[in-house]
């Protein structure tokens, strides 16, 4: 009982669908809870007490102690680790160990010779009864207690599980106890045991051309066990765990991987032959990677030529033919995929069944070139071919490439993994030639990245790069952010600073990436003609021909013609999927020009033909529906083919119409029909009826019996409900006296039978049918609490059905349309630009006219504009002036179009760019919050306007949505609740208790959905946050402007001016000349303002002293009144002065002569020193060294990727000493990319499944510690004499 409330039924969950990040915390959370329940009251303490007083014999309370230890310390709980370390120390229990030792030698391997006993009897006919179950005990016999063995051992994996370092040492040797006993070495030798009882097994099926039924069974249970101490020798050693590296290395562990090697080079081939044996192939592949696996654990923190490379150099050389057996075997089915997907290959099945002979599979491997005769005869004899020498191919490569692919990957990393770490052993190169093709094959899913190991050393760590993540990081939009951040970063601050920086790139890219892989085209395109095409509901052909016919005799014409339209639309969007037009593609592309002309005039003939049948359809439908309606053909036909159980169905009982306001009568009313229905349809069965004709074309099926009151068959009230019509009460008459007799002879017919079956039933077929009657009216009770009680008249649940089939095939579609956008919203900017250079064009051919003709203001887009003189002289009109015609329609047209673009662009940046910005957001908020206790230690300043806003989401339910980590809020509390209070942080950050509490409660059955309902779990707070982060993002608000100066266009066109300027937003060389303006923008701002400061101050002296000069004109009746006021003198100054190349001085009077020359000589030079000179020429000098500043940062950027790496700051003059070696260090050790890879890789993968490696790297991530990073070293430095 301790044991199962640790646990819940996961397995079937797990099979289902994979859960969510979010779905597994909180799994965990409630492990821990539970956990932490039984471990404070001592079932820790209790299970090693339990497991020292066994001494190592086996029994029921040994069994029940080790699941309760395993559920304790399920998930690597740590602190029971440490309660059981502590327990074992202090009290210094050698008996624990002893007793493991022992129960470890208790362990039984696969008997050979109980097995060949259990062949013997069962070839000598001992079937009896008794016999039977001797024989079967004797089978179990085989190998025993085979569950608790696995459990053994995975109590033991527990115990070191996370790399707990102290527990794996104290498993080798017990300092401080008088007795030391080393569980690793008792592992293995145990393994070694096993191993050989395998093998005994194998070599007694060699001869055997299939193993049997009990063989695979027993062989299952035998790799399950292997496979698990696999399991547990892998976390002994990983950390890594040097002493127990060692230990394994001197021991027989090498004895037994050279005998597993023999096993799985011989049974991998013989176990390919038949379909029946796959399931025993694949755990054998499943366990040979697990022994990759663990050897790739003892050489974590392996440096170069070290001992235990060595040995496992030995070892593979040993088994050496067994080794490209197994090679030979994963090449084999590796080149598979490439075979297939070849055009050569696709000649032979070129409508894409699947399906092929075994001749054409031979000829095209042998086409291929890459298979010698032996591979082919062997592939060919895995291929299980009908009575016609066909097979499906499609099976058959996913049968076996997939396995390859993920076991072969793992023996790749660690050949590439030796080769790396043992250079110079001849021996392994030898051995490294048969896998070339595989290495070949798995080079551009290895990542390589180097790490500065725990202890501070460099190591190399591999890891897998899916083939999606490559296809993403290749996107427009990634590409774009990477160039920006390498422009940005590479030159800024220290090494830490630069980690920092390019982490933060890292998470921002993978969340793009993780989005561009939600709107790439195979998901949001192919899956829904996949789901179209696995519905029936949606297919054309939705039965046998014969079968719709039937179903159409009884069917009005209506419904005819709803099926026929049905059918032809379904045909016709059939023909134009995308999957459609590209396979009559590639047929085009295959005629030859003779066939190609005699198709283009078949298609006119098919044209013509078609157009005269659909003009002919629609005149006799038309037809057709006249005369059903006039003779009454559709309802005398509905009459006759009506059914018993419609017309009892629909009969009103007398308390439905009698009793309206007792809701129990009515549902005892319904109760009743419901049965008297039931018990007909036993009998009376019939065709499809017009109920199933409307489902069928609404998508709609129907309920089963317990599942709605009007049973399974839908009666003519039914069909009036869906179609929202009641039918009269006369019609129902008049049926039921044309259909009375026959109703009336059928019903005793149907009764005489049941009476002759109840006679011949004998009792214990009554008693059964009395139960199964028993349970079904309980399910019907049942059913009827739950649904919602409806009267006789109202609508029954299949229009909803139809509404929700409706919305959800809407909301497909919709999701599909949003995803195009932004897969395509470069080429929508693209396309734009394009039509406003376009407009632009047209717009050249205006002119300015007084008096327009009549026929040009109608067609023409006018525009007018009004100042003082236009009043005077009349309304001047722009015109487009032309002589075709075309052009303003071509010009409403082009500005209609860039409006729908310019939106359309909006919403594909929305949905391309701004889950990216709140994700920013979102990443910055949680990290203030966890790091820097911001809101919680400090407060933002007043001034902090960003700050400010930022306090509006971190106590909302939805916060954090698009950043990943959704359990932020529970780690600042455990971080900071101590020492400021849980519940005050609690509270500011808008968790409640229960939140925080992990007990089991019974969860509550949700509420049926309302639009009250809807709106309450709308989280108001956080999108008026989200609103006003988009709405500071600055390239929204210029998209958004740029689709308001759109709009404004189709008032007056030359406002499609302003588009032309985008042009400076899409290419790169131009985005930099603007950049040089706003590079220094607030200096440029701060000496703009100095200037007219200046220029004020001349200003007012000229007012005051030199007005004269400015208001005398050569006309005297009107003189030039330039500095008559302030304002007006000011505006002078600033328009003509500051752009007159002189000064004022060559805008005014000349003082020649005046009283005032000497002062105005002075005014003068100062305004033209002060102002030209010296304040015009910072402002261009700032633009033009900023200009300049860009292109040289642009050029230091271009030099530092070329000469220096990014990761380890090493110049190229080192690595270049080798050809190629700067090269191949940034592309293979010191990639970028692949740093940005091994990140996404921790982030998707489970804690539990972390190597040490990893674990060390993810612990350094979490704490936000870059030291992780080979700052000014690498591997091929720090091993360079090694390495030569």
């Amino acid at each position: 009982m301790m044991a199962k409330s640790c646990q819940e039924e996961e397995e079937e969950e797990e099979e289902e669908k994979e859960k969510t990040f979010e779905e597994k915390e909180m799994e965990k959370q409630r492990t821990l809870y539970q956990q932490a329940r039984l471990h404070d009251r001592g079932a820790a303490e209790m299970v090693l007490q339990m497991i020292s007083a066994s001494k190592g014999h086996t029994g029921p309370m040994v069994v029940e102690t080790l699941k309760l230890g395993i559920a304790i310390l399920n998930g690597g709980n740590t602190i029971v680790q440490q309660k059981m370390l502590d327990y074992l120390k202090e009290k210094k229990d050698a008996g624990f160990f002893q007793s493991l030792s022992g129960l470890m030698q208790s362990c039984s391997v696969l008997d050979l010779n109980a097995f060949e006993r259990q062949n013997k009897a069962e070839g000598l006919g001992m079937v009896t009864e008794e016999g039977t179950l001797i024989v079967r005990e004797r089978g179990e016999k085989v190998l025993q207690h085979d569950e608790f063995t696995r459990d053994l051992f995975r109590f033991l994996q527990l115990l070191c599980e996370g790399h707990n370092n102290d527990f794996q040492n104290y498993l080798r040797t017990q300092m401080g106890n008088t007795t030391t006993v080393n569980i690793i070495i008792s592992t293995v030798d145990y393994l070694l045991r096993l191993q050989e009882s395998i093998s005994d097994f194998y070599w007694y099926y060699s001869g055997k051309d299939v193993i049997d039924e009990s063989g695979q069974r027993n062989f299952s249970k035998a790799l399950a066990v292997t496979k698990q101490i696999f399991n547990s020798l892998t976390e002994y050693i990983q950390g890594p765990c040097i002493g127990n590296q060692q230990s394994l290395a001197h021991s027989r562990l090498w004895d037994a991987v050279v005998g597993f090697l023999h096993v799985f080079a011989n049974m991998q081939m013989k176990l390919s032959q038949d379909s029946a044996q796959i399931e025993l192939l694949k755990e054998l592949l499943d366990l040979l990677k697990d022994m990759v696996v663990m050897l790739l654990s003892l050489l974590e923190g392996n440096v170069v030529n070290g001992t235990i490379g060595k040995q496992m150099v030995d070892t593979l050389v040993e088994s050496s033919s067994n080794v490209e057996m197994i090679l030979k075997f994963f090449d084999m089915f590796l080149k598979l995929k490439d075979l297939t997907n070849s055009d050569a290959f696709k000649e032979h099945d070129p409508d894409g069944k699947g399906i092929i002979s075994k001749k054409e599979f031979q000829k095209s491997m042998e086409a291929q070139k890459q298979y010698i005769q032996s591979e082919i005869e062997f592939l060919l004899s895995c291929a299980e071919a009908d009575e016609n020498d066909m097979f499906n191919y499609v099976d058959f490569v996913e049968r076996f490439h997939e396995p390859a692919k993920d076991i072969g990957f793992n023996v790749a990393v660690l050949l590439t993994n030796l080769s790396e770490h043992m250079p110079n052993d001849s021996r392994l190169q030898s051995l490294l030639e048969p896998a070339e093709s595989v290495l070949n094959y798995f080079e551009p899913y290895l990542g390589r990245i180097e790490i500065m190991g725990g202890a501070k050393k460099i190591e190399r760590v591999y890891f897998e790069i899916s083939e999606s993540s490559r296809m993403q990081w290749e996107k427009p939009q990634v590409k774009e952010s990477k160039r920006q951040f390498i422009f940005d970063v590479v030159n800024e601050g220290g090494e830490q600073e630069k980690m920092e920086l390019f982490v933060n790139f890292c998470e921002d890219t993978i969340f793009e990436m993780q989005l561009a892989s939600q709107i790439s085209e195979t998901d949001s395109s192919e899956r829904p003609e996949e789901e179209e095409e696995a519905e029936p509901c949606y297919v054309v052909d939705i039965g046998d021909d014969e079968e719709e016919e039937k179903s159409l005799e009884s069917a009005s014409a209506f419904s005819m013609a709803c099926v026929a339209v049905k059918k032809n639309v379904a045909n016709f969007f059939k023909m134009i999927t995308v999957k459609n037009l590209r396979k009559q593609y590639r047929k085009v592309r295959k005629m030859t020009v003779k066939e190609m002309v005699k198709v283009f005039f078949s298609f006119f003939w098919i044209l013509f033909v078609g157009m005269f049948q659909l003009f002919f359809t629609i005149v006799w439908g038309i037809f057709q529906i006249l005369w059903s309606t006039v003779f009454g053909g559709g309802l005398v036909e509905g009459a006759k083919n009506i059914k018993v159980t419609k017309i009892l169905g629909d009969m009103p009982d007398p308390t439905q119409f009698g009793i309206h306001d007792d809701v129990m009568e009515a549902e005892k009313a319904e109760g009743a029909e419901h049965g008297i229905r039931a018990e007909l349809v036993q009998f009376v069965k019939g065709e499809k009826g017009e109920t199933d004709i409307i489902s069928d074309i609404f998508g709609i099926h129907t309920k089963k019996e317990g599942g709605s009151k009007h049973g399974h068959d839908a009666g003519l009230g039914d069909i009036a409900e869906i179609l929202g019509t009641d039918i009269e009460s006369s019609l129902e008459n008049t049926v039921r006296k044309k259909k009375g007799l026959q109703i009336s002879e059928i019903a005793k017919e149907a009764e005489a039978e049941r009476k002759a079956e109840a006679e011949k039933a004998d009792m214990e077929d009554g008693e059964k049918q009395d139960k199964a009657k028993e349970v079904q009216s309980e399910q019907l009770e049942e059913g009827k609490t739950k649904k919602k009680k409806r009267r006789h008249g109202q609508k029954i649940e299949k229009p909803e059905a139809v509404m929700a089939n409706f919305f959800k095939a809407l909301e497909i579609y919709q999701t599909k349309m949003l995803h195009y956008l932004a897969r395509n919203f470069y080429n929508l900017r693209f396309l734009a630009l394009f039509v406003a250079f376009a407009i632009n064009f047209i717009l050249l051919f205006y002119k300015v006219t007084e008096e327009p003709l009549d026929d040009v203001e109608e067609d023409s887009n006018l525009w007018n504009s009004f100042d003082e003189e236009e009043e005077e002289d009349g309304m001047v009109f722009f015109v487009l002036e032309e002589s075709t015609g075309y052009m303003a329609p071509a010009l409403r047209a082009l500005a209609v179009i860039h409006t729908i673009i310019s939106f359309v662009c909006v919403i594909g940046y929305y949905c391309l760019k701004v889950p990216l910005v709140v994700f920013k957001r979102e990443k910055e908020v949680a990290r203030k919050l966890e790091f820097d206790g911001l809101y919680i230690t400090e407060q933002p300043s007043e001034d902090d306007i960003k700050g400010q806003w930022d306090r509006l989401v971190i106590n909302t339910p939805s916060f954090p949505n698009n950043y990943w980590d959704k359990f932020v809020k529970r780690k600042v509390i455990n971080k900071y609740g101590d020492l400021y209070g849980a519940e005050r942080i609690a509270e500011l950050l808008g968790l409640d208790k229960s939140a925080l509490d992990f007990s089991p409660v019974e969860e509550s059955e949700p509420e049926e959905a309302s639009l009250v309902s809807w709106l309450s779990s709308i989280d108001t707070k956080y999108h008026i946050w989200k609103l006003g982060v988009v709405f500071t993002d600055n390239s929204f608000l210029y998209l958004a402007w740029y689709t308001t100066m759109s709009i404004l266009g189709h008032y007056n066109n030359f406002f499609f001016a302003a588009h032309l300027l985008d042009i400076a937003m899409g290419f790169k060389t131009l985005r930099t000349i603007l950049s040089s303006v706003t590079h220094n923008g607030k200096q440029l701002v701060l000496t703009v303002g100095l200037l007219a400061v200046v220029v004020y101050l001349y200003t007012v002296v000229a007012f005051n002293f030199f007005r004269k000069f400015y208001n005398k004109s050569e006309d005297e009746d009107e003189p030039d009144m330039k500095c008559d006021d302030m304002m007006t003198c000011y505006l002078f100054h600033m328009y003509v002065g500051v752009r007159a190349g002189g000064g004022i001085g060559d805008e005014i009077e000349d003082p020649a002569g005046d009283p005032y020359e000497m002062y105005r000589i002075v005014f003068d030079i100062t305004f033209f020193f002060f102002v030209i000179v010296i304040l015009l020429a910072i402002i261009q000098g700032l633009i033009i060294d900023a200009f300049g500043e860009l292109r040289d940062q642009q050029e230091q950027v271009r030099e530092d990727m070329e000469t220096k790496c990014f990761i380890c700051g090493i110049g190229n003059d080192y690595f270049d000493t080798t050809p190629h070696g700067f090269e191949t260090h940034t592309l293979q050790e010191h990639n970028l990319a692949n740093y940005l890879f091994f990140l996404m890789y921790l982030i998707n993968k489970d804690e539990t499944e972390h190597t040490g490696q990893e674990s060390f790297v993810w612990k350094m991530y979490q704490e936000r510690c870059w030291d992780f990073f080979p700052a000014g070293d690498c591997f091929r430095k720090q091993y360079e004499d090694q390495l030569g």
